[in-house]
């Protein structure tokens, strides 16, 4: 099975050593007006750049690109193929 996704959100905390999660902003409101957000562990495939990923800060707004894995105690998980950072910090 194939299963690539896409997903552009805030990076949030670690979870585990090698696993964070991304918050999602759902697209619509629910029946109080109000965008709900997911909350989606990813986890980064290669080691040499996990440390990057790794020290990111939270509220970093991110592009993914993965595929979905079940990972033991976790569940279903992005497993980051591509990660782009898509603003980055003003300098002043």
């Amino acid at each position: 099975m194939i299963s690539n996704v896409m997903v552009i959100g805030l990076m949030d905390e670690a979870i585990r050593d090698n696993v964070r999660l991304i918050k999602i902003q759902r697209p619509y409101k629910d029946q109080h007006g109000i965008f709900i957000e997911d909350k989606i562990p990813i986890q980064h495939w290669a080691r040499a750049t996990n440390q990057y990923f790794m020290t990111m800060k939270v509220g970093t707004l991110i592009g993914v690109k993965g595929r979905l894995e079940v990972l033991e105690g976790i569940g279903p998980t992005i497993i980051c193929d591509f990660l782009e950072p898509l603003h980055l910090p003003l300098k002043s």
